[in-house]
């Protein structure tokens, strides 16, 4: 996002390409399981990038696992 121009806003992705702003945080915030094949394709013709140049994969190890409220709340409670 940042390099095609640095004040787009989420939001502003949106407006533009139709795409739910919950769709572009998730995927801003790396807090997503899987992407819709149109999304993919929206968010390339968008940027001008092929699928390579959005996603990247990573070691498993490497990315921050996501909790649940409820298993912060055990964690804080553990600790």
């Amino acid at each position: 996002m940042a390099e095609k121009d640095p004040q787009l806003s989420q939001r502003q992705l949106a407006r533009d390409t139709g795409l739910d702003v919950t769709t572009i945080n998730r995927l801003f915030t790396n807090n997503f399981s899987r992407v819709d094949v149109s999304t993919v394709e929206t968010l390339c013709n968008y940027f001008g990038r092929t699928v390579g140049d959005l996603f990247e994969m990573r070691d498993p190890q490497d990315i921050p696992q996501r909790r649940t409220k409820k298993q912060a709340q055990v964690n804080e409670e553990a600790a």
